[in-house]
């Protein structure tokens, strides 16, 4: 397949790969919930398209003669000089922007105001994420000063990146109440078939981030792929259902397990053997696991788990090629040959505390204003028949709020006509009975 066709049936891949995490995140909310946190995903799609139209694309890929940000290209100057060129990446860095969007979504859904998810889907699109790609994908510091590096396929790049975020948001966010408690129950998959489609999607998109930037080992970078991530949901089945039949944990297993084991091997796919990736599957299974173990032991309310699905699949992933690489990782080439090691440790560490940071300041920002969460109803009871979108985001319901003061009201005025009754009885009995024993006496 042509380079050109390959990056246009990678770009397909990627978009179809939004669907399926919006379908997730559809699937992963209480059923009340999920019309309305639906209703903000193509909005944040076209925000995205606009900031990265505006300053996110020259950012990125504007001259980085500074190695740390690029100085031109804003609002699509100069872009007809090279618009094959420009027009591609403008394309892809879009597609890529907004599945990072989508991870994050995942992490913070049925807990965040509508305003909130605006915010972030700005300061991602405009600058946090497109200052990383000045670094690597723009030629910056990180691609000047370590060019061994093997960062470019995404397991950094994009999975790091995102992972890193959505946990920040997840924490700073907080816990729905009863999630790790007796109402637990209330919080599972309530679309089985949406999910699995969604899965399926998102798997797709897995594979088209890697294959935008080619392949050098034929189609081996697929097989590898395939034979990592279905290695990692066998192992991550077996461990988190070792203890627990719940039906949930087995979907989770299962289909977020696969996707882990894609993230895993992603820089790695393109050049090793199947038996070193159906290694490293084994190994993406149990980092997977411990990571959902984690974060239940913890109590960090991730609603779709997107820290151990992204984040140290990532990380692992982004340091892995050090190890592997065929001519210059440390298992063949010996620890003298660690300059691909040094450059992806430094790499992967660089971008996952830049996300930490910016997912701290943002979210941490937005929870001082008191602009982060939903109203506490609406998170413990749910936003169906309840909630209206006001420019102020997601809001009970004027009419709601009246009729439960009126209820109330009507209550109240029950419950006295009811004293006065009682009191009027005993003033009653008490006369009958007062009548009754001055005749006793009488006679």
């Amino acid at each position: 397949m042509e380079d050109k066709n390959l990056k246009i049936a990678s770009g397909i891949m990627v978009y179809l790969g939004m669907l399926g995490l919006s379908m997730m995140e559809y699937s992963s909310t209480r059923k009340s919930n999920s019309p309305f946190l639906l209703v903000k995903n193509v909005l944040q799609f076209a925000i995205g398209i606009v900031c990265f139209w505006l300053l996110g694309f020259g950012f990125a890929f504007g001259n980085t003669k500074s190695e740390f940000i690029g100085e031109d290209l804003f609002g699509s100057e100069d872009w007809l000089d090279n618009a094959s060129t420009k027009g591609f990446d403008f394309n892809y860095l879009v597609l890529l922007g907004t599945f990072i969007v989508f991870i994050v979504n995942g992490a913070v859904a049925e807990k965040t105001q509508y305003g909130a998810y605006v915010i972030y889907t700005i300061c991602i699109s405009l600058f946090v994420w497109p200052v990383v790609v000045a670094w690597t994908y723009g030629k910056g510091w990180l691609y000047e000063a370590m060019p061994g590096s093997m960062i470019e396929k995404g397991s950094a790049v994009v999975y790091t990146f995102a992972g890193a975020f959505a946990v920040a948001g997840a924490v700073l966010t907080g816990r729905r109440n009863g999630r790790f408690g007796m109402l637990r129950d209330k919080y599972h998959l309530h679309r089985y078939g949406t999910y699995v489609f969604g899965a399926f999607l998102t798997i797709l998109g897995l594979i088209g981030i890697p294959f935008y930037f080619g392949t050098k080992s034929g189609f081996m970078l697929l097989a590898n792929l395939w034979i990592c991530g279905s290695v990692s949901s066998v192992v991550s089945l077996k461990l988190l259902t070792f203890m627990c039949t719940d039906l949930d944990r087995h979907y989770i297993a299962i289909y977020q397990g696969f996707m882990a084991g894609m993230v895993f091997i992603t820089s790695s796919s393109d050049f090793t053997t199947s038996w070193e990736a159906a290694l490293h599957g084994l190994m993406s299974g149990g980092v997977f696991s411990l990571g959902v173990y984690g974060f239940n032991w913890l109590g960090i309310d991730d609603v779709m788990y997107m820290g151990p699905t992204f984040l140290f699949p990532g990380i692992f992933g982004g340091i892995l090629p050090g190890f592997i690489d065929h001519k210059e990782g440390v298992y063949w080439g010996g620890w003298e040959s660690g300059q691909v090691l040094g450059a992806n440790v430094t790499g992967t560490a660089t971008i996952f505390f830049w996300a930490i940071f910016w997912g701290i300041a943002i979210f941490g920002a937005m929870r001082i204003l008191d602009i982060l969460n939903l109203a506490p109803v609406l998170i413990e009871k749910g936003m169906k028949r309840r909630t209206e979108i006001t420019q102020k985001g997601y809001q009970v319901k004027k009419g709601l709020k009246e009729k439960k003061k009126k209820h109330k009201k009507n209550i109240d005025v029950h419950e006295v006509k009811h004293e006065d009754e009682n009191e009027h009885h005993d003033d009653s009995s008490g006369e009958g009975h007062h009548d009754k024993d001055e005749l006793a006496q009488d006679q």
